[in-house]
């Protein structure tokens, strides 16, 4: 995997709602990608079995509160091929809404599933998003099922300078420019050999990884300006039980001190929201600025707790932290650091 170096009657209905989830799809990300911008407006309740409505009632208080208009109806009030427009989305507990949402493929339907005991039976084919307990489902979950049914970033956290997001295809090239400076990839992996399969790897990238994981690589922003500015986040190394801290901060950007101010919210964010304990890194012997920065965030050189395949722990003695792996076609040595919350 590339990963950013370490420190471093239906048919008709079917075929029209497919086509215009699409364009929904394209309008959608042809917004400006805001910090702080909900994007769900909509959230249109279709029912089978009319009972349910009560366990959803406080669902659609807070949906109300956050300024989201919530419209409910029994299946057969609902006219087909749906509405689809934008900032919409649909909860329903009727496989027959999900399939005429769903059409005949084109991306993810704008669509929720409400799973209870009545509906167990229904095949809900390859819906990849569901609730069960109404009265306990906030609104933030929602707006980001409906952000990864069209592709839009999820907001990660927000620094005092600095804002982080998931990456789009769109920071690509400021991405290509940045890393146009030599010492930037001098201990981190390279980009892609174009943007455009830089982009490729994006798309695949968040799908993958955000959707799976809904941790990864993210966007380093500017707060007040928007510019992008860097790569971080957690990733998941393969060989290895801990999620790893990556970061880089472009050239025109270095020297007042956001790498740690980014890194100090990814371990806040790692604890509080993610639940993760202890944090790996794996930082290149001769990066003495970011190996200063990670111990003054808090990490610790330690013996690798495995040797994956292709790595090769160095020196003698159980005391080594250093680890022989490959890199940009060279073969690196890296020293294994560990920040425990514990």
């Amino acid at each position: 995997m590339h990963l950013i170096g370490t420190v471093c009657g239906l048919r008709d209905g079917r075929s029209s709602i497919a086509d215009r989830t699409r364009d929904m799809r394209g309008m959608v990300m042809g917004q400006t990608i805001a910090q702080g911008v909900n994007y769900l407006k909509k959230c249109v309740i279709v029912l089978r079995w009319a009972e349910r409505l009560e366990s959803l009632t406080p669902l659609c208080g807070r949906l109300i509160k956050e300024g989201i208009t919530c419209r409910a109806m029994l299946s057969e009030e609902l006219s087909l091929p749906p509405e689809v427009e934008e900032g919409m989305l649909y909860l329903t507990d009727d496989f027959k809404v999900y399939a005429a949402l769903a059409g005949d493929g084109g991306g993810e339907p704008p669509v929720l599933i409400y799973l209870h005991p009545d509906n167990r039976d229904q095949d809900f084919g390859s819906a990849r998003y569901a609730l069960e307990d109404p009265e306990e489902t906030e609104s933030e979950y929602l707006e980001r099922v409906y952000r990864r049914c069209h592709n839009l970033p999820w907001e990660i956290l927000v620094t005092e300078r600095c804002w982080l997001r998931e990456t789009v295809e769109e920071d690509v090239d400021s991405f290509w420019e940045m890393y146009q400076a030599p010492e930037l990839t001098r201990y981190t992996e390279r980009l892609y050999p174009t943007p455009e399969a830089e982009r490729r790897y994006v798309r695949d990238y968040r799908r993958l990884v955000y959707a799976f994981y809904e941790y990864g690589i993210w966007t380093v922003l500017d707060r007040h300006s928007g510019a992008v500015i860097g790569r971080a986040g957690l990733s998941a190394r393969e060989g290895y039980d801990l999620p790893e801290l990556g970061f880089v901060i472009g050239r025109r950007w270095q020297g007042r001190g956001l790498a740690e101010e980014v890194c100090r919210g990814i371990l806040e964010h790692a604890r509080e929201r993610l639940g993760f304990e202890r944090i790996q890194a794996l930082v290149h012997e001769e990066n003495s600025v970011s190996l200063r920065l990670c111990r003054k965030l808090g990490f610790r050189e330690q013996p690798p707790p495995v040797v994956a395949a292709g790595e090769k722990q160095s020196g003698a003695g159980q005391g080594s932290w250093l680890v022989e792996m490959e890199q940009n076609g060279r073969r690196e040595r890296f020293v294994y650091m560990v920040y425990s919350h514990i």
